[in-house]
C-alpha cells in the first residue's frame, strides 16, 4: 500500500470548497490540483419535472392522433350531398378570384410612403452591456477532476463527480481536527459554521475544554476538538533587573 487517505466527493462545488477551507483553517495548503475541460458538464440522469411532462403531452397528443384517424376510418366515404357542397364552394372561390384580377387591373390612387428608420435589434448581452458596461459576468467555477488539499498535516483528496448521484456526505464519517487554543478553535468553528448547521453545540465538554460538531453548508461534518489540559498560552512574567 502506497496511499490512504480520505476522500471528499463533490457536486460541482470543489472548487467553491477548496477555496472556503483554505480560508478557515490557518495552516491549509494546497498540494496540487486538475480541473476538468472547460464546458465539461455534470451528467443528471433522472429526468426533470419538465421533461417528464413534456414526454406526457407529447403521448398525449399522439393518442389524440391516433383517435382521429380512428374515427375518419369509420365515417367511411363522404355523402353525394357532401360532394355537392364542395363543387359549390369551388365556384364560389373561382367567382371571387376574377374578381380579384379585375380590381388590380384598375388604376388606384399613389399615396406616398415614408420610409421607416431600420428597427434595430439587441440582444440581452448587448443591452446589459449598455446598461453596465463595467459589470462582471457570473462564470461558473471550473469542475475540479481532482485536487489534495492539506490541513493540519492530512492529506484530503477532493473530486467534483460528473454523475448527479442522490446521496451526499453523512455525519458517521467526519474529519477530525485538533486545535492548541481556544482563539484558534472561535476562529475555525466561526468560519466553518456559517450556511452549516451543528451536531454538537460549542462548549466545553467532560472529554474536551472546547468541542463543536459542524455539518458546514457542503454537508461535510468536521470535529473541532481542543483537548483537555491544553494549557493556554501566557506571557512569561520576568523579575526587574536593577542596577
Amino acid at each position: 500500500m502506497t496511499l490512504c487517505i480520505p476522500f471528499l466527493m463533490f457536486q460541482g462545488q470543489a472548487q467553491e470548497a477548496i477555496d472556503h477551507y483554505l480560508s478557515v483553517f490557518p495552516d491549509a495548503e494546497l498540494l496540487e490540483i486538475m480541473h476538468h475541460p472547460e464546458g465539461t458538464e455534470i451528467y443528471d440522469p433522472t429526468p426533470s419535472s419538465e421533461q417528464a411532462t413534456e414526454a406526457e403531452d407529447l403521448s398525449e397528443a399522439e393518442d389524440d392522433e391516433l383517435s382521429e384517424v380512428e374515427v375518419q376510418l369509420d365515417l367511411g366515404e363522404e355523402s353525394e350531398e357532401d360532394f355537392a357542397a364542395d363543387d359549390l364552394t369551388a365556384e364560389n372561390v373561382a367567382e371571387e378570384a376574377d374578381d380579384a384580377v379585375v380590381d388590380a387591373e384598375e388604376p388606384s390612387e399613389v399615396h406616398p410612403v415614408t420610409a421607416a428608420a431600420p428597427e434595430t435589434h439587441h440582444t440581452d448581452l448587448q443591452l446589459a452591456e449598455e446598461d453596465d458596461p463595467d459589470e462582471v459576468v457570473d462564470v461558473p467555477a471550473p469542475l475540479v477532476a481532482t485536487a489534495q488539499l492539506k490541513i493540519g498535516g492530512q492529506v484530503l483528496m477532493i473530486q467534483d463527480s460528473l454523475v448527479k448521484h442522490q446521496f451526499s456526505f453523512t455525519p458517521s464519517v467526519s474529519i477530525a481536527v485538533v486545535v492548541d487554543s481556544t482563539e484558534e478553535f472561535n476562529q475555525i468553528v466561526n468560519t466553518l459554521a456559517p450556511g452549516g448547521e451543528f451536531l454538537m453545540e460549542p462548549g466545553d465538554y467532560d472529554f474536551a475544554t472546547n468541542f463543536a460538531w459542524i455539518k458546514d453548508r457542503f454537508n461535510m461534518s468536521w470535529q473541532i476538538n481542543q483537548p483537555l489540559a491544553q494549557p493556554e498560552p501566557t506571557a512569561t512574567a520576568e523579575a526587574p533587573v536593577w542596577g
